[in-house]
């Protein structure tokens, strides 16, 4: 019985430690955004230099795209047109 009760206890701390590096990857990444600043006029070079690779990238007709983060808990996507960024399509956070 002892080992099934230190397994589950290893199991439990093992789910702890996951949660709170996924949690810190995502108030890490939502802090990078709000350092930032303003995201209008900024262009996808200057964006993807400061918060680092985007987890989707979405080329639309007549040179839009889309760029997403996301992380556990927190997602964002920006609209940008010829390269420049026109605003924020969206924002969740949890």
């Amino acid at each position: 019985m002892s080992t099934f009760l230190t397994t589950v206890l290893y199991l439990l701390a093992i789910s702890v430690m996951l949660a709170v590096i996924y949690a810190l990857k995502s108030l890490r990444l939502r802090k990078r955004f709000q350092r930032l600043g303003t995201l209008p006029g900024r262009s996808i070079a200057e964006v993807l230099q400061f918060v680092g690779k985007p987890s989707n990238r979405s080329r639309l007709p007549s040179g839009r795209e889309i760029l997403e983060w996301r992380r556990v808990g927190f997602h964002i996507a920006l609209s940008f047109s010829h390269g420049v960024c026109d605003g924020v399509e969206d924002v969740s956070a949890s």
